[in-house]
């Protein structure tokens, strides 16, 4: 038997659908109507976005006439600064190092050289020569600017304080102005930053002069050293009979 909704049905104004007689509207046509609004009201955003990305994108013709770029190559021998004025390589012997988990899980390490080592959050002002201290913890709020000193000479380590406001510790010991000295595995505490000190000895071929190079002697034929032989035996003989 035949569907009577079907016998009584009609295309909609569009001609796209068959439905029935007694709609006033095609649901399919009015769905695929709201479908084409929102895809609409969706495309006017996707266009400032690329514009945005377009203008991020350096052109070469955006150059201003006669301005020409070009890559900047540093020094051969430039190296970051740790401590030096103008970036200056410091070349002083590493004798020690001293490492802080205070304000990195992974750690940080700073070299001790030969001469002075100034602890601190900005630039030494004890000295004609201003310049940033070599241990440098800028992010340290309770870490005077010159705060501590470790002065390693002669093989010997001192830590002195700075007139620090906080003070300078060895363990729980407050370390006097006059200084103490630093042993190895020290545990040093300043403002909130708390170090372990470690000395290194370098090699001891590193230490001592070079050898003087040997005088250079022709070799001697056999007639040579036999006469050289017999004059040395003369020569003891001699010394023999005189004693």
């Amino acid at each position: 038997m035949a569907n009577p909704a079907l016998q009584s049905g009609r295309f909609c104004n569009a001609g796209h659908h068959w439905i029935d007689s007694n709609w006033d509207s095609c649901p399919y046509c009015d769905t695929d109507k709201r479908s084409k609004e929102r895809t609409a009201v969706i495309k006017p955003f996707a266009a400032p976005l690329q514009a945005a990305s377009d203008d991020r994108k350096t052109k070469a013709s955006d150059a201003p006439a006669g301005v020409r770029r070009e890559t900047r190559v540093m020094p051969s021998g430039w190296v970051p600064s740790s401590g030096t004025q103008s970036g200056e390589r410091d070349t002083r012997r590493i004798m020690g190092i001293l490492i802080t988990y205070t304000w990195r899980p992974e750690g940080q390490l700073f070299p001790i050289r030969e001469g002075k080592n100034f602890i601190g959050a900005g630039n030494v002002s004890s000295e004609a020569t201003h310049r940033q201290c070599e241990i440098c913890i800028p992010n340290d709020p309770k870490l005077s600017a010159e705060h501590a000193l470790i002065l390693c000479r002669h093989g010997r380590y001192d830590i002195v304080d700075q007139k620090s406001s906080n003070g300078t510790f060895l363990k729980d010991e407050l370390v006097p102005l006059q200084g103490i000295e630093l042993p190895n595995y020290a545990e040093i505490s300043t403002g909130n930053t708390v170090w372990t000190f470690i000395k290194i000895n370098p090699p001891a071929s590193e230490m001592a002069p070079p050898p003087p190079n040997p005088r250079y002697e022709e070799p001697k034929s056999a007639g040579e050293e036999s006469e050289s032989r017999e004059s040395r035996q003369e020569g003891s003989r001699g010394r023999t009979q005189i004693g």
